[in-house]
């Protein structure tokens, strides 16, 4: 019946939200798919095979562009250089960072860099 299709949906929608506040709060740290399978009440597998239907991305990718995202916005808000960028925004290594940085954007952080100075011109 459409009434059991819709508490399906609903509780898929509040799964989603646990999901997302949760990778919202902690995406400058270390994300366990294993940790957040078990706040939803999942196995790894049925989670991972749940989000990626949801999204289309893997939580990889998914935290990865919360974190670009983030580290853009430091960085055009000049409070902060590359490195200190990508750090606060939760990657643990600089070179991680970039080749991330540069699937996502197809720049790298310093020609981004570039490229909003010459617009602030």
């Amino acid at each position: 019946s459409q009434s059991f299709i819709d508490s399906i949906e609903e509780d898929q929608d509040q799964k989603m939200y646990k999901i997302y506040k949760h990778i919202m709060s902690n995406f400058k740290e270390q994300i366990s798919i294993d940790h957040l399978a078990s706040e939803v009440n999942m196995t790894r597998t049925s989670f991972c095979r749940f989000f990626k239907k949801r999204t289309n991305k893997t939580l990889v990718q998914y935290v990865n562009e919360i974190r670009i995202g983030y580290a853009c916005k430091m960085l055009y808000s000049e409070t902060h250089n590359i490195s200190e960028a990508a750090y606060e925004s939760g990657f643990e290594n600089i070179s991680n960072f970039n080749k991330q940085f540069m699937k996502l954007k197809k720049k790298t952080p310093s020609q981004v860099l570039s490229q909003f100075a010459n617009e602030k011109k």
